[in-house]
């Protein structure tokens, strides 16, 4: 989802109170107006004693057992995944009155050793009734939410259950609320079973239902006759058991929706009944099973996927189409659908073109694409809101005509949302409790691909005045962000318990940094290695940080150095912040005292030296009347290299440049907060530099690991006229979105 960070804006004028949500049962009293929080008294517990996390789970320092969640797939069994919430699933789109008819028949399987009385669901579309949602509570803590676009009368987004049954029986359901958000969120209800599910067996859940969705803002909704449907239906949450994600005992996890935080859910398997207008276009999750049926509600698709954890589509009357295919090793036949507005044909066919790229990439990197569909929205224009969120073997792109966005920023945005297919989806982490997990290792590994080659910034306004063409280096661009001096809070940790907007950010740019800098450690390819091996481990699984820290620590055979840098970079915080303090160099001239000549101590005095130095100098130049200051002169120098360390301490190295064009490296230990290095050469240290192979982009500023034996004021005029340059590209970007 990485259009969360990109779009921030303030926050838009006032909005109405929210709407009272009608409960299906005389249990679910709806919650009174405000934004008091629930009660804090105890966390929420079931009649079946199993607990539910709550606002303090976040990333797990617990390994998994081996077992969990059916142990590893060896590819061999009947299915993908263990399928343990499958849903039939039926929607009638009206696009004029934005709604959504909805039936569900959820068949869900209880893998503990203990019956269960209650199950618990999330009702995610309830997060854009009003201000009174967690989600909205939140906007007005951290701020705005991508383009902070504020609904207005008519323009809120709801559901509301009808009938609830098992076997027939009506069931009775109240909104809960794990985390203590306020009593107003309505995104997570707890449904008492009539029967109770037994170990090991099966129930049938049967749900009607009605959304009102909302003007796209964020995530889903809709603009004009454009809808992008997701977090529409009644998803139950996930019952973890003992040794899994460090869970002790059995416990559901069902966060509220919060601001920043996503999904987590069940593989299961999906086969859904979308009707619509004859003339509106879908496209969605999975593979469409035939061709449309005519009913007397409209046109009827059916789509079926299994292996996935979830469902979104878009209905549009003016998408145009455009088709690939991939096939690769291990892969399926794999029919890649973009789905556009006729006026961004361009960016339409670099989606392609990236989609294409991406299943390439992480089929070769990581391990082969298991689906044979991938489907990407090109959002129209005023619904760029509902732009960068993604789905397995479905997301939505990003829409643009021209540069500075078209060529560079639409290619990314594709690979990262692709890449969640395997990070949010076949990985299948918890993005509430860990989304580093997700956002943020997958954008590592997108820009393992983008660094290839520099991204062309063009920024149109500046290249009719003459400027050229920006190379921008992708890990220069994570650097903006996650180079901070003073990080506030590690990447671990979960979506919600975040000390500011910029501060979650971290999620994304210093994960890049911080395991680009740990390749650089264990060596890159190592790395990559056992990132694949991360990947066959736990594909169509959930695992947590400690399960990623145990295979690193494993597949590199270098587990000291990750243990110390998950305690470092991913528990904590540390910065790193090497710095170059100083480069002397001087002549080594004779000086007076007692020295040994032919054997026997000679006293010299200060003006025996001088007549020695006058000689050599005179000597030197009739021999070398051509000689340069850079070349050797009648005497060595010594210079001397001084480095400081203001954060945590990594292996480095220094190179130092002497005036006649040579270079030494010497290692600077993972030892001491400071070190000299003294050199004695016919010439003088010209300059150095810490990291010159730029090994570890964690380092807060860079301009600060090298320093010339002399000041110049050509490098403070060269960076002030690189910041206005930069700066005017910015003002162009602004101006041009």
């Amino acid at each position: 989802m990485m259009l969360a960070i990109l779009f921030c804006a303030s926050l838009g004028a006032a909005q109405p109170a929210p709407r009272t949500a009608k409960p299906a049962s005389p249990s679910a009293a709806p919650a009174g107006p405000g934004t008091e929080p629930a009660p804090p008294s105890a966390p929420e517990v079931s009649a079946d004693g199993i607990a539910v996390a709550g606002a303090d789970a976040g990333a797990s320092r617990i390994p998994s057992a081996p077992d969990a969640w059916g142990g590893v797939r060896s590819g061999s069994e009947p299915t993908l995944s263990d399928r343990v919430a499958n849903y039939q699933l039926e929607a009638v789109l009206d696009p004029r009155k934005h709604t959504v008819t909805g039936k569900e028949r959820l068949t869900w399987r209880n893998r503990s050793a203990v019956p269960v009385r209650s199950l618990y669901i999330h009702l995610y579309l309830n997060a854009f009734e009003g201000r009174g949602s967690t989600f909205y509570v939140e906007m007005a803590r951290y701020g705005a939410f991508r383009t902070g676009l504020t609904p207005k009368k008519g323009e809120w987004g709801y559901i509301e259950l009808g009938a609830v049954t098992q076997s027939g029986k009506p069931l009775s359901w109240k909104f809960v609320h794990p985390d203590g958000g306020p009593a107003t969120d309505r995104t997570v209800a707890r449904v008492d079973l009539a029967d109770p599910v037994s170990p090991g067996g099966s129930t049938v859940i049967d749900i009607e239902f009605h959304d009102q969705l909302p003007r796209v803002i964020a995530r889903t909704g809709y603009f004009g006759s454009y809808h992008l449907v997701a977090q529409w239906f009644p998803k139950i949450g996930v019952l973890e058991l003992p040794g899994e994600r460090g869970a002790t005992a059995p416990r559901w996890n069902c966060h509220e929706l919060h601001l920043n935080s996503e999904f987590y859910a069940d593989f299961g398997s999906y086969d859904v009944s979308i009707t619509a207008p004859k003339e509106f276009v879908i496209g969605a999750v999975g593979e469409e099973q035939g061709a449309p049926v005519e009913t007397p509600e409209g046109t009827r698709h059916r789509f079926v996927q299994g292996d996935v954890h979830d469902f979104a589509f878009a209905a549009w009357d003016q998408f145009q189409t455009l088709t690939g295919t991939y096939q690769g090793p291990g892969s399926p036949k794999v029919a890649v659908k973009v789905l556009y507005p006729k006026e961004f044909a361009k960016a339409a066919r670099i989606t392609l073109d990236a989609t294409v790229e991406s299943i390439r990439y992480f089929s070769d990197t990581l391990g082969p694409y298991p689906y044979e569909t991938s489907t990407a929205i090109v959002p129209p224009f005023n619904a760029s809101e509902s732009a960068g969120m993604e789905y397995e073997t479905f997301f939505t792109s990003y829409a643009a005509k021209d540069d500075p966005l078209l060529n560079g920023f639409v290619r990314f945005v594709n690979v990262h949302e692709f890449g969640h297919g395997y990070f949010m989806g076949i990985i299948a982490s918890n993005e509430f409790e860990e989304p580093f997990l997700d956002e943020g290792l997958n954008e590592w590994w997108d820009t393992r691909l983008m660094a290839r080659v520099p991204i062309p910034l063009r920024v149109p306004a500046l290249s009719r005045l003459g400027f050229p063409t920006f190379p921008l280096d992708a890990y220069d661009y994570e650097r903006l962000g996650g180079a901070s001096r003073y990080p506030v809070e590690p990447i671990a940790g979960n979506a919600w318990h975040r000390y500011s907007e910029a501060s979650y950010g971290m999620v994304y740019e210093r994960t890049v940094l911080s395991f680009h800098d740990l390749g650089s450690l264990v060596g890159d390819e190592v790395l990559a290695s056992a990132m694949r091996e991360y990947y066959r481990r736990w594909r169509f699984r959930h695992p947590g940080t400690a399960d990623l820290h145990a295979v690193l620590a494993e597949a590199t055979g270098k587990k000291e150095i990750v243990d110390r840098w998950f305690e470092e970079q991913v528990y904590s915080a540390s910065s790193i912040d090497d710095r170059l303090e100083s480069v002397e160099s001087a002549e080594i001239l004779p000086q007076p005292g007692v020295v040994l000549r032919e054997g026997k101590p000679v006293e010299i005095d200060q003006d025996a030296v001088d007549k020695e130095i006058r000689e050599k100098r005179e000597g030197f130049r009739k021999e070398h009347p051509k000689a340069r200051p850079d070349e050797p002169g009648p005497f060595p120098f010594r210079s001397a290299v001084v480095a400081r360390r203001y954060g945590a301490i990594v292996p480095q190295t220094v190179e130092v440049r002497f005036d006649d064009g040579t270079s030494e490296r010497v290692a600077w230990e993972a030892t001491g907060r400071w070190e000299r290095w003294v050199f004695e050469k016919p010439v003088r240290a010209a300059s150095a530099q810490i990291d010159p192979d730029r090994r570890f982009l964690l380092d807060v500023n860079k301009m600060d690991d090298g320093r010339t034996r002399e000041t110049h004021s050509l490098t403070s005029a060269r960076w002030t006229l690189e910041a206005t340059a930069w700066t005017q590209a910015f003002l162009a970007l602004l101006e041009s979105l």
